[in-house]
């Protein structure tokens, strides 16, 4: 396989190939270095590909002088063809091969040579961080360090925030309880003089009350008076009523008037029960006679079912001798007609077996007759076919002869034959042949690079790992070591109300003093904090 380390000759040959349109539009679209990676991955060399090359020319296309000359023209140009076709053929598979070809795999073919080489990891591998997926690691490995830095300058922020806000917020608050005790005393003012005009009202309301409370003290003994006449007028109504309701007289009437009710109303139940026993007693009598009238009439219905019963099995059984002898008469002479069938049936095919073996007797002998003629029909064709078959390999031995003196191969003469088969066809597989190892060696060697390239990333990464890891472990350190050196320092801010300190005390620290931002003077008198009070 060509090597594309030496610049010269590669340039003199992509200049030599430019000249052909079809070429040179493939290195315009897609670089010269793609399209000699796509060579080198097709197994392909620049001859292959330069339709000017003596391999391809049609100037350099030359066959035997001893082939005919009628032949001659049509075995250089039926070669010229498959020489332009089978380049064509590889074009078009540059082509498509080009079209899925990445930017890593134009570096990995075009460090192929000749054959399946070992890898230099020197020479051959990019730097580590040009491979593959290493971007993307190097990037978390700079956004975890960003992260961290972040991390502590957004917490020495947040003190020096925290440092401001707690101030401003003891500034309010200090603010906001001196305006609270002032609201608290004018709070106050105005309660004992609402409490004072409360206490006057109150003492005029007890002098109404005290006023109404008579009035109905007055009205209550009044209601008081008129209902107590009432109710004695009610009493003495009641006892004159009570003396006529339960006088001795009066009781002894009633006693009498409800045992003659009593009395009544027995005699009446008595008559009611002596109708309902004596309607039973009716109704048992009747039901009795019912049912033994009922009785004789199944007897008298029983006898007569008996009778008329035995007389139907009697005839019953007159009717089965009858048809029971009916039956055996036609079974005898049903079973007579069947044996003079049977004696009829085989004298009958006696006499056909006769008839039958005297007719396959005389066909036998016609057809045998007719076979054996047809066979010494056959015999005889059969001896002049042989003759003339024999005939005609004498016939062919003869011209066998006289073309193998004249050197000819179907149809053609051995030189024809010989450059058509050798040097058209077997020079077209060889050519095949060779490109497919080439192509095979190639994609064997890019597959080498690709799996060196793999572990070498992987060796680059678990080494960034143990880094990163040592790194995480430095950073944990400082970042203990600042946040014990933070917390110290904001224990001091906290007790420190001196605003200079602080910031002094901050850019010990390491960081600048926050400010914090200004406040919007656009605010909306609704939008202000109110008052409790």
């Amino acid at each position: 396989m060509f090597s594309t380390m030496h610049g010269n000759q590669l340039s003199k040959s992509t200049n030599q190939l430019s000249n052909d349109p079809q070429i040179a539009t493939l290195i315009n679209k897609h670089g010269a270095r793609k399209f000699w990676a796509a060579v080198k991955a097709q197994g392909l060399e620049p001859q292959d590909v330069d339709g000017s090359h003596h391999m391809n020319h049609a100037d350099y296309v030359t066959v035997h002088p001893k082939v005919p000359e009628a032949a001659a023209d049509n075995i250089r140009n039926h070669r010229i063809k498959t020489w332009e076709d089978l380049r064509q053929s590889r074009l078009r598979d540059v082509e498509m091969c080009m079209e899925n070809l990445s930017d890593d795999d134009v570096r990995r073919y075009w460090k192929c040579e000749k054959g399946v080489n070992p890898v230099d990891p020197r020479k051959d591998l990019p730097p580590v961080d040009q491979l593959g997926g290493m971007e993307k690691f190097n990037q978390m490995q700079a956004a975890h360090h960003a992260q961290v830095k972040a991390e502590q300058t957004r917490k020495a922020t947040q003190l020096g925030l925290d440092f401001l806000m707690d101030k401003k917020k003891r500034d309010d608050a200090d603010a906001k309880v001196a305006a609270f005790e002032k609201r608290i005393a004018d709070y106050k003012k105005a309660q004992a003089d609402e409490n004072k005009a409360r206490v006057a009202a109150s003492q005029k309301k007890f002098e109404k009350r005290q006023q109404d409370a008579a009035r109905a003290a007055q009205a209550r003994a009044a209601w008081e008076d008129e209902t107590e006449a009432a109710l004695w007028e009610r009493f003495s109504g009641a006892n004159s009523r009570r003396t006529i309701r339960y006088s001795p007289d009066t009781l002894s009437a009633k006693l009498e008037a409800n045992k003659q009710k009593r009395l009544s109303a027995f005699l009446q139940a008595r008559e009611i029960e002596e109708a309902t026993l004596q309607r039973i007693e009716d109704r048992r009598i009747r039901e009795e006679r019912r049912l033994e009238q009922r009785r004789l009439d199944n007897e008298e219905k029983v006898a007569m079912q008996r009778a008329e019963s035995q007389a139907n099995f009697q005839h019953r059984q007159v009717v089965i001798y009858a048809r029971t002898k009916e039956w055996v008469d036609n079974k005898l002479s049903e079973h007579a007609k069947y044996k003079d069938k049977c004696a009829k049936a085989r004298d009958d095919y006696k006499n056909l077996l006769k008839e039958r073996s005297k007719f396959t007797r005389d066909t036998r002998d016609k057809f045998e007759k007719l076979t054996n003629q047809n066979k010494e029909k056959l015999a005889n064709q059969r001896g002049a076919s042989d003759a003339a078959l024999l005939a005609r390999h004498a016939a062919a031995d003869e011209r066998r002869e006289e073309l193998a003196k004249m050197k000819l191969k179907c149809d053609n003469d051995i030189y024809s034959y010989t450059e058509i088969k050798h040097h058209t066809f077997g020079e077209l597989g060889r050519r095949r042949n060779a490109e497919l190892k080439r192509r095979a060696d190639a994609k064997q060697q890019a597959m080498i690079y690709d799996l060196a390239e793999r572990q070498a990333k992987m060796l680059a990464q678990s080494a960034s790992a143990f880094d990163l890891r040592k790194a995480r472990q430095q950073i944990s350190k400082e970042s203990l070591t600042f946040q014990d050196n933070a917390n110290e320092g904001f224990l001091k801010i906290q007790s420190e109300p001196d605003e200079n300190k602080v910031i002094a005390t901050m850019n010990a620290l390491g960081f600048d003093m926050p400010k914090l931002p200004e406040k919007d003077d656009d605010i909306e008198e609704d939008d202000k904090p109110k008052a409790a009070f």
